[in-house]
């Protein structure tokens, strides 16, 4: 009965996921039956004629890691759901791995001792210092260029290899879905391909004439491989800080919509600044549906309006929306 109320109330939202495995995915997505998925240009189209999104969801996976893609795929084939993977381009090119996989794939092996790198001494013996770098990683991903953060962690990815004696294929993040690969499923009409960049940098830390580059060759390559338009971007990282504000206006001339990482629904959304809801493997049933509750129902709505008006509330100030 709560799932048929959550369906009934819900305004269409973009699903989005990462790297995660089929059990928990499938898991979540039936927490939030009956809410139909549909594919993501269906759900733009919808938002951007003002036609109800009602019960409706898009399922999106970025990064395109090839183990997800091949256990999504299967999943998905198997209960009909429509998906798109957005894909970082440079990467399927080079299978060199994302700075951000590097890094959260060594962290588990790095020494809780002394390590001497040529950008200087770390004492990993205390904990604060590892978690300052990772805090410090985060902030670098979201803003700034590839050559500030990247040398230093592969620095950090050599030194635990040769001091740790862990081998650097057991460091390598996870391989990217091959373009073979992403030929074979596009003749699926249930599996899309879509841009997440070329080098899955900020696109705030990218130069305008680099932007439209990396937005154009995205989009072009995954055209070329999967014999179908690209449409549609995913913002790398997906916050306002990594998107900053010539990227959406860019995005425009390239591509019908572009997604972010901020929650919400797509009804009335700017379609170059879509709202995602994202859920990750331990997320619990419960917390998926709150999410969507929280922000795509419509009741959510209505009880803001009503608690906000002044006629009907008389402390309105003191009225926090489930939406912020």
């Amino acid at each position: 009965m709560l799932q048929n109320i959550i369906a009934r109330t819900s305004r269409g939202f973009v699903l989005a996921f990462h790297d995660i495995e089929p059990q928990p995915m499938e898991r979540l997505l039936d927490a939030l039956y009956p809410i139909q998925p549909i594919h993501l240009s269906e759900l733009v189209h919808r938002s951007k004629a003002g036609k109800s999104t009602m019960g409706l969801c898009a399922i999106t996976v970025d990064d395109g890691v090839a183990r997800t893609v091949a256990t999504t795929t299967e999943l998905c084939r198997r209960r009909a759901w429509p998906v798109t993977f957005f894909l970082p381009t440079g990467n399927l090119d080079t299978g060199n791995g994302i700075a951000y996989q590097w890094w959260r794939q060594v962290l588990p092996f790095i020494p809780a001792r002394r390590l001497e790198l040529p950008s200087g001494s770390f004492d990993f013996s205390q904990p604060k210092i590892l978690a300052d770098l990772t805090a410090k990683f985060e902030r670098l991903w979201h803003s700034e260029p590839l050559e500030v953060y990247r040398p230093f962690t592969m620095e950090i990815v050599e030194a635990v290899a040769r001091e740790s004696g862990v081998s650097m294929e057991r460091l390598l993040p996870s391989p990217p879905v091959s373009w073979e690969t992403v030929a074979e499923l596009s003749k699926d009409d249930l599996f899309r391909f879509e841009s997440h960049g070329v080098s899955h940098v900020a696109m705030s830390a990218l130069s305008d004439d680099v932007l439209a580059l990396e937005l154009k060759r995205s989009r072009d390559t995954i055209s070329e491989h999967t014999c179908r338009p690209c449409r549609h971007l995913a913002y790398p990282f997906g916050s306002s800080m990594s998107i900053g504000t010539v990227a959406p206006a860019l995005a425009q001339t390239f591509y019908d919509s572009a997604v972010t990482m901020d929650l919400g629904h797509v009804d009335a959304a700017n379609p170059w600044l879509l709202p995602r809801i994202p859920l990750y493997a331990q997320n619990s049933s419960s917390v998926a549906r709150l999410k969507v509750v929280l922000k795509c129902s419509r009741l959510a709505g209505f009880r803001a309006r009503h608690e906000l008006d002044p006629e009907t509330s008389s402390r309105p100030e003191e009225y926090v929306s489930p939406s912020r």
